[in-house]
């Protein structure tokens, strides 16, 4: 399954919302600097969809804070 998300780093605290069908925004409260947001990004959605973190990977957006998920489910 693909989603699409927008990723708030600094935020005072870590929360994922679903602003519509497959988009995410999601604010973490780490720093977007040597992968640490994304990481952050990546234990969160495991947690929302109940997968392993080795389930979600980035697609597109790596570096950017529009980013294009695929989350493997079974």
């Amino acid at each position: 399954m693909f989603i699409s998300i927008k990723v708030i780093t600094n935020a005072a605290s870590s929360q994922i919302k679903e602003i519509s069908k497959g988009v995410f925004l999601i604010k973490v409260t780490a720093t977007a600097e040597r992968g640490k947001a994304n990481k952050r990004v990546i234990e969160i959605l495991a947690d929302y969809f109940n997968v392993a973190k080795t389930e979600v990977l980035i697609v597109k957006g790596k570096y950017n804070s529009k980013k294009i998920i695929n989350i493997k489910t079974k």
